[in-house]
Order: C-alpha cells, then sequence, then structure tokens
C-alpha cells in the first residue's frame, strides 16, 4: 500500500473542496457583470458594442454614475435594463463639465429606457442611474442587477461624391 496517496487525498479533496467554495463565492459576487450585454436592449446591427457599458449592483434608494467619453461624428445608442419590479428606475446624461448641463432625462420621457443621439464634438458625459426608495418593498435591501449598455457607430451621411474615395 501507498502510504503516500493515503495522506495526499485527504488533502487533495480538501484543497478542492475550498477551491470550489472560493470559486461559487466569486461567481455569485460577479453574478451582475455581464448583465447589460444579455439583458438590455440592443440597437440595429449597425452599432457596435462598447467597452464602456457597466453593470452594477443597486438597492432601492441608490444612485450612482459613471463617466462616459464620447466622440465627434458618432452616433450614440444608450438603454438600461435592471432586475427592479418597479418601472420608474432614472436615469440621465448629463454634460460633465462645469455647467453640468442635462442632456437627457428619462423621468421626462415617461421612464424610456433607451435614448439614441449623433454627438457633433467629442465630450465627457455622466451616466446617473438613480433607483427611488420604496419603503413597501419585500426585496428593499436585496441587491439587484441594473445595467447600461452603449452602442456606437459613425454618424451615417450622404457621401459628398460618388467619384473616387
Amino acid at each position: 500500500m501507498n502510504t503516500q496517496n493515503t495522506i495526499l487525498n485527504p488533502f487533495k479533496t480538501a484543497m478542492a473542496t475550498i477551491v470550489m467554495l472560493f470559486l461559487s463565492f466569486y461567481a455569485i459576487a460577479q453574478d451582475c457583470y455581464f448583465y447589460h450585454e444579455y439583458q438590455c436592449k440592443f440597437p440595429n446591427t449597425t452599432y457596435y458594442l462598447s467597452g464602456q457599458s457597466r453593470s452594477a449592483l443597486f438597492t432601492y434608494g441608490m444612485t450612482s454614475e459613471f463617466k462616459l467619453v464620447t466622440f465627434s461624428n458618432e452616433d450614440y445608442h444608450i438603454s438600461i435594463c435592471y432586475q427592479f419590479k418597479i418601472k420608474n428606475i432614472r436615469f440621465r446624461l448629463i454634460e460633465d463639465n462645469e455647467d453640468k448641463t442635462v442632456l437627457f432625462d428619462n423621468a421626462e420621457a415617461n421612464y424610456k429606457t433607451e435614448v439614441s443621439f449623433t454627438n457633433t464634438e467629442a465630450r465627457r458625459i455622466i451616466v446617473e442611474v438613480s433607483v427611488p426608495e420604496v419603503a413597501n418593498a419585500k426585496d428593499k435591501d436585496e441587491k439587484q442587477c441594473v445595467g447600461v449598455l452603449v452602442h456606437s457607430r459613425k454618424t451615417l451621411r450622404e457621401p459628398k461624391s460618388t467619384l473616387g474615395f
């Protein structure tokens, strides 16, 4: 009988169990990571997925924001998606400058979950997402996913000439 295998087997089993527990906790923590790619509405196929898209865990009453860099002569499509049962999740696009001009507020558009726009100049935009406080929600303290999906494409224009490049 090989005593080395007898000693290592419990050790290997214990290590495998620890690794599996760690991976399962890690998977639960990362549950929201790609939520936007699978749940948010995609525009037509002329747009490309932006790496600036995000997903995060939210609770009722929470507001969070991230910065988005947009480029001139590009069309953008931004959509949000969420696990919350309520339908009034607010998102705003705010110009990231001294004036903090609100470019879009879905609260003024019946809480639409998407917006498309053409950008004529490069700018930084703050994407702000707010989940309202709901005192009587059963899942009040439960963390739920919210995704912001960003797509872009070169602005579609008629060609200046039919000859040459």
